[in-house]
């Protein structure tokens, strides 16, 4: 993924800052190096974790706040949601833990908020609520599909008419399930449901906004998405 990353930077060396360009490669050509044993890895995905942070930093901070930015926010929100979504199923499932919530909590990097809120350890429903359906919590899932709503609301639309488009539908419609949900109700079929909204999501973005082959229609209009 970092050498793909590579490889469209490269085509784009003129937009991007030398300090972008430096922790690319960087990272690249240290990941590249072989490393051996459960030390070696750990310390290695710890180091590339940071140049990752610098990364997301420096695009967070530098970058203009058009239509390029926004679809860049709703990548990371579609992946993050899709990912704490499939942790939620494998970690909180019906006979979990305190083990498996515990490993969870670390996931969506939220050990810390749970523990400011519950004297107590992992439990199920409060687990659930925090990694999916608290949407002041950044890290969860309904977090980020607000978010989605924002960003995908703050897109132009590209056919006249006034009615709303699929992407924001979906977006819409996935931000009603979550809040309307119970942390009690939630079981596997229910989050790899919503899993699978989220994919649906990200695929009707990119085969709105980016349509492609010979068979794609042209938009009416695109202004706003330069």
């Amino acid at each position: 993924m970092i050498r793909a990353a590579q490889r469209n930077a490269s085509s784009l060396r003129e937009r991007l800052s030398p300090d972008a360009w430096h922790v690319i490669t960087q990272m690249e050509a240290r990941l590249a190096l072989p490393v051996e044993g459960e030390e070696a890895v750990v310390q290695a995905a710890d180091v590339a974790l940071q140049e990752l942070a610098s990364f997301s930093g420096l695009s967070h901070e530098n970058m203009n706040r058009a239509a390029g930015w926004r679809f860049l926010r709703i990548g990371r929100r579609v992946e993050r949601a899709v990912n704490t979504a499939r942790f939620a199923r494998q970690f909180s499932c019906d006979g979990a833990t305190a083990e498996d919530l515990d490993v969870l909590l670390t996931l969506v990097d939220s050990q810390i908020t749970y523990r400011s809120r519950y004297l107590l350890a992992p439990l199920l429903a409060p687990v659930r609520d925090l990694a999916v359906l608290d949407p002041y919590n950044p890290r969860s899932v309904a977090f980020q599909v607000e978010e989605l709503n924002e960003h995908i609301a703050s897109l132009p639309a590209l056919h006249e008419g006034g009615l709303i488009e699929r992407p924001q539908r979906l977006a819409v419609a996935a931000l009603a399930k979550l809040t309307a949900a119970e942390a009690e109700a939630i079981d596997a079929s229910w989050l790899f449901a919503l899993e699978q909204d989220l994919l649906g999501l990200a695929e009707a973005v990119g085969a709105h906004y980016f349509p492609h082959g010979a068979s794609a229609m042209r938009p009416e209009k695109l202004t706003g998405l330069a």
